[in-house]
């Protein structure tokens, strides 16, 4: 006779999982937190039950009586279990640049975290740092982390410090039934126009926010040699009166002083006073010193035949802040051939404005010659920094402004600021 499997039943089932549920709940109370008591009246040692999170022993256990626990009071707190007779005080204030994130409760001390606009390093609140132009926020900051800042991929663009604004993308002038008149960089957006009223590209002219790139490498290089009298320092309007001959209108001015740096504010105004005087009879041989040196610079013909490839070369041999690919393919998409190299240290002085462009014409020549670059564009990066190197217009320049800044009839209000 064959045997009959018996089929379980529902009863047993029920007690099994009571028995089960039994044995875990004094498994869980065997597990709580205990603490070693001696009894003052019997002498005996007890294992009193901690008080849970938010409490405090108000009576110790007996052999006869658990441990007697009482709420926390107002303004007091406990995180953890413990067997303490009080509990912890709550922190009263945040500390600078901090605001309250929670307020103390019975089992939480009153929570800190930094003000918005900063984050905490080390146990102070620092000022959220801010993306350079050419960068923008990947990442915000929090009160506990700083901003993190990317450079702007192809197609887009940042043009001012912040530190909430990611990089925009380039608006597309086709899309809206315009001619693109300038390809965007890293750190403009591209210009629209109407296709019919398409102005001449001045490839080395740029009437944008980046003004420093809207003057020749000459006199870039200039007011580099003259950067040791600290002109910048010097308020425009006292330095528009001192230059001698024609004056730059007080418009024009106003406009340098909102559209450029403080740096650059200066050089700007050497510019529209060059253009004011070219036929000036006294600062004649001051004027055509930079205007033979830029006669020269663009007659180089080393210049007329580099590719994509020779720039990127010189692009990675300068020193400082480089130039992005995507800006050197503006510049070839852009520009005239014979344009391309001046364009490009342009773009380079736009980043690096502190360097020296003739050092920097230097450091590159000697990584390009150990790189084995192609002699015609080492003869024609030689010859550019020969030529803003050795101009004799700087020491002209240089000259006509030591002698202004002495003149005590120029600023009287100022020490002399070579000293």
């Amino acid at each position: 006779m064959s045997a009959r499997k018996a089929k379980p039943n529902p009863a047993m089932k029920l007690i099994v999982l009571f028995t089960a549920s039994l044995s875990w709940a004094f498994q869980q109370q065997d597990v709580l937190p205990k603490y070693q008591y001696r009894d003052p009246v019997t002498s005996d040692l007890l294992m009193c039950d901690q008080c849970p999170p938010g409490t405090a022993v108000k009576q110790h256990c007996t052999a006869d009586t658990p441990t007697e626990c009482q709420a926390c009071p107002e303004k007091h707190f406990a995180e953890s279990w413990h067997w303490g007779e009080m509990c912890q005080y709550c922190t009263s204030v945040c500390k600078e640049r901090q605001l309250v994130k929670q307020q103390c409760n019975s089992t939480h001390d009153q929570l800190c975290e930094c003000a918005p606009g900063f984050h905490l390093v080390v146990e102070f609140c620092i000022t959220h740092s801010t993306c350079p132009p050419g960068y923008g926020v990947t990442a915000l900051g929090t009160p506990v982390s700083d901003t993190v800042c990317k450079r702007c991929p192809a197609g887009h663009f940042s043009d001012s410090d912040s530190s909430t604004e990611p990089c925009q993308p380039h608006r597309n002038c086709s899309h809206s039934g315009l001619k693109t008149h300038r390809w965007g960089t890293s750190t403009s957006d591209s210009l629209c126009g109407i296709p019919d009223r398409t102005p001449t590209l001045e490839c080395s002219q740029h009437h944008t926010q980046l003004c420093h790139t809207d003057v020749t490498l000459c006199e870039e290089a200039l007011y580099q040699s003259l950067s040791s009298l600290r002109l910048s320092s010097v308020p425009l309007e006292r330095l528009l009166e001192s230059l001698p001959g024609r004056k730059v209108d007080h418009k024009s001015l106003e406009k340098l002083k909102k559209a450029c740096s403080p740096q650059q504010q200066v050089l700007q105004l050497l510019r529209l006073w060059r253009e004011q005087n070219k036929d000036h009879d006294k600062l004649y041989g001051l004027i055509q010193g930079v205007n033979h040196c830029e006669r020269k610079v663009s007659r180089c013909n080393s210049l007329k035949n580099l590719t994509l490839d020779d720039l990127l070369k010189v692009t990675n041999s300068l020193p400082g802040v480089r130039v992005q690919q995507e800006d050197v393919r503006a510049v070839v998409s852009t520009c005239l051939p014979r344009q391309y190299l001046l364009q490009l240290l342009h773009l380079w002085k736009t980043a690096n404005y502190d360097l020296d462009l003739a050092k920097g014409l230097s450091h590159s020549l000697r990584v390009l010659r150990s790189e084995g670059a192609p002699r015609y564009l080492l003869k024609g990066l030689k010859r550019i920094g020969r030529i803003i190197g050795n101009t004799s217009a700087h020491k002209m320049y240089e000259k006509m402004f030591v002698s202004m800044l002495h003149d005590e009839s120029c600023f009287k209000a100022h020490k002399p600021l070579n000293e």
